[in-house]
């Protein structure tokens, strides 16, 4: 083993944008680059001042000065990938008390030993020479990928770390062909380096980013940055040096958190007191993985990234809604008689949808059945809404529904606490950086706090787990609002420094409430889809892919659903409706949203969920754009198509029979039987199975709102079957062996 020791008054790396911009004069700027890139031309050795970790599959060129990965070969093709273009050494930002430190008056030395696969920096950091920080970053090679370890942090007497940057992980640029970075931002972002605007963004993990992945890739090697915390801050940044662009991802490790950013209620509060430094981690993993054409597909791009994510996630989706649609119904708000929907007239409209549709099945998730309403009576619930009907009605409505094929089930929450309830609990709640409890929404003109996982799974959490299975007939699935929800992704944050929990610690609690219901038989759902849920909940009501525009030219594609699609199931929130057929594009669960106003109907399951229903648990194979049509194709070989900006869409199975077009669907249910639907009504025509060979016994019936079937008059075009529709009106077409 050796060892290396260099020290340097350095304290805070900056990004690419602000190390091109030194005001250097040019001359000076290219021939320090040439020093760097071509030691040789200079009378350096190139090896003296770097490490080199070496297997049969990569080759990483480390400093030896301070912990930064300099470059990156994979020799399968001889391809290389850059890391830190600047050789700058990492950015350490910590408090003396709860006060900033001056840069000029630190000092970090840095001892280095390695192997030829593993390289070790232990820092140690002085402030005003007195011992102030110290930490390990080791840098170990396997397989494809090298592994960043954080941990054994020291912190002397009054001293913090808050964070530190590990510059330039990964580096693509401009003249490179095909030069393009991935973020996960709104469901996956495409970013040409050489058309993008000069700027950083820096990511954690919340409703907008449910993962801290990163792809950085040219028409050879892409390499993808990860990590195993949920703590941690990625960073893209595109910028620009001597007529070169560069696009680069680094990642900040977070220790200690200084302030608390409450976004989804307009709030920063921040410590002012040391002890309220909350220590959110003492260790953590960054990956670095370079691969070719990891798919053999003849190209690399940002799928290959997908699917070597894809293949480390061990998660299958849960079979439980395979054949069910994910409903969820509004019946009441607090104060609102319009809202109210009973629990007879719910029941009602299960019968008439189950009429129409043979039974077809469905969850419903009832929100506002307790208390007064919608987020009403948390943390209790011990009271069954009134104003729907009461305790009886809403058994005999979970209990009817069953015969119904539907599970009637409840939308809880968690996360919210009302101080006016009888489950109001003071040392549940999170405390804020400045010692307050701390604060979440006000719904329904009622203050809410938030509640501290782990705490309260430990205390109270399960014993209400058991008393919502025992007191009510709720089975096999529980939807839990904002687990995996809201701006944070369902990070929590607990600044008691008598029990202090951060994101990682509430977690822990938070899982201990789904096992709970899992122990019981019943999958739980949560809301906004996080990466880190994955694998524990059963279902998650929606990835988010709205139209925030991150960098100049980007291209939105689906690289949430091409690493998630196999693995687990979502709903979908877009921008607006006119980006509804987006929806089939990127793999959403068959879903609806009803309340007095509007209903789920046989329509609805018809165009909507049935076809979605028949690519559930299916992985993505290929993806291709030319201009506004887009193309997904599944492994098993079905095939979505789709036009945003016109409004088209169709869905083809493995033996390329069309299900769905264009607002029209033509989808089996089983054996020779098949669903039928029109939005706009009108002539349809959809080609018939191929084991259809005798025209004569198809039949095709109108189904009534009791569930009568009106035969009507059709005709066989060639091998496609064509008759006229109304608006909305279910049809059943039955071939009759």
């Amino acid at each position: 083993m050796k060892k290396f020791v260099h020290k340097n008054n350095r304290l805070l790396s900056f990004d690419l944008i602000k190390q091109f911009r030194v005001g250097l004069p040019v001359f000076l700027l290219i021939l320090v680059q040439l020093v760097f890139w071509f030691p040789e031309l200079f009378g350096q050795s190139g090896t003296a001042d770097k490490i080199t970790l070496e297997n049969k599959n990569i080759k990483v060129v480390l400093s030896k000065e301070w912990p930064a990965i300099l470059e990156y070969q994979l020799k399968e093709n001889n391809s290389v990938i850059l890391g830190n273009l600047r050789n700058s050494g990492p950015g350490i930002s910590f408090y003396k008390g709860a006060e900033t430190v001056m840069r000029n008056n630190t000092t970090i030395k840095y001892d280095v030993s390695y192997t030829n696969k593993n390289a070790t920096y232990h820092a140690s950091v002085t402030y005003e020479n007195q011992p102030a920080i110290e930490f390990d970053l080791l840098y170990s090679l396997k397989d494809n990928e090298i592994e960043i370890i954080f941990n054994n942090v020291v912190e002397h007497r009054n001293f913090y770390l808050l964070n530190i940057q590990l510059p330039g992980l990964l580096t693509v640029t401009s003249d490179e062909n095909h030069g393009k970075l991935v973020i996960p931002a709104d469901a996956g972002r495409l970013i040409d380096i050489e058309n993008a605007n000069l700027k950083s963004y820096e990511y954690e993990i919340d409703w907008l980013n449910p993962i801290l992945v990163g792809f950085a890739y040219n028409s050879r090697v892409i390499g993808v940055m990860d990590t195993r915390s949920i703590e941690n801050h990625s960073i893209v940044s595109v910028s620009e040096s001597g007529g070169r662009r560069y696009g680069s991802f680094s990642m900040n490790i977070m220790h200690r958190l200084n302030e608390y950013n409450l976004e989804e209620f307009g709030t920063v509060i921040p410590v002012s007191d040391p002890e309220y430094l909350l220590k959110v981690q003492d260790s953590c993993t960054i990956t670095i993985s370079i691969a070719g054409d990891f798919d053999r597909d003849g190209e690399v791009s940002w799928i290959d990234g997908t699917k070597l994510i894809r293949d480390k996630i061990n998660a299958v989706p849960n079979p439980l809604y395979k054949d069910k649609t994910f409903v969820r119904t509004f019946v009441d708000r607090k104060g609102s008689t319009r809202e109210e929907l009973t629990f007879n007239e719910v029941l009602e409209r299960i019968k008439q949808f189950a009429a129409q549709t043979d039974s077809a099945a469905y969850v419903m998730y009832l929100l506002g059945w307790q208390y007064t309403g919608h987020d009403t009576g948390y943390p209790s619930v011990d009271k069954v809404n009134e104003n729907l009907g009461g305790y009886d009605r809403l058994v005999n409505l979970i209990e009817e529904a069953r015969k119904y094929n539907v599970i009637v089930t409840f939308y809880d929450n968690y996360d919210d606490s009302y101080p006016n309830h009888p489950g109001w609990d003071p040392d549940v709640i999170c405390v804020d950086p400045q010692g307050s409890l701390m604060r979440g929404g006000a719904w329904d003109g009622e203050q809410s706090y938030l509640i501290s996982s782990y705490k309260y799974a430990v205390k109270s959490g399960l014993d209400r787990v058991r008393f919502t299975i025992n007191r009510y007939p709720v089975r096999q699935a529980y939807f839990i609002d904002v687990l995996a929800g809201g701006y944070n992704g369902g990070r929590k944050y607990d600044f008691n420094p008598e029990s202090p929990a951060g994101a990682i610690k509430n977690f822990e609690g938070k899982l201990m409430l789904v096992k709970e219901f899992n122990k019981n038989g019943i999958d739980v759902a949560t809301e906004d889809f996080t990466g880190f849920f994955v694998g524990h909940v059963g279902t998650f009501g929606d990835i988010i892919a709205f139209d925030n525009i991150y960098f100049k030219g980007e291209q939105q594609i689906p690289m949430i659903p091409f690493i998630y699609h196999g693995k687990t199931s979502f709903g979908m929130k877009t921008s607006s409706s006119s980006f509804y057929v987006r929806t089939f594009l990127y793999g959403q669960r068959a879903q609806d949203f009803t309340n007095r106003r509007s209903v789920f109907t046989p329509g609805d399951y018809i165009l909507d969920a049935l076809p979605k229903q028949k690519l559930y648990g299916k992985s993505m194979k290929s993806y291709e754009r030319y201009g506004d049509f887009e193309r997904v194709v599944y492994e098993d070989g079905s095939v979505v198509e789709a036009n945003v900006k016109n409004n088209t869409y169709s869905v083809a199975l493995s033996d390329g029979l069309v299900i769905a077009m264009n607002y029209t669907s033509f989808v089996p249910v089983k054996k020779n039987v098949f669903m039928a639907c029109s939005r706009n009504g009108g002539i349809i025509s959809y080609r018939i199975p191929v084991d259809w060979k005798n025209g004569k016994k198809i039949n095709v019936f109108r189904v009534d709102k009791d569930g009568s079937p009106e035969s009507i008059e059709f005709d066989l075009n060639g091998r496609c079957l064509e008759f006229n529709t109304e608006s909305n009106m279910p049809y059943k077409v039955i071939y009759s062996e």
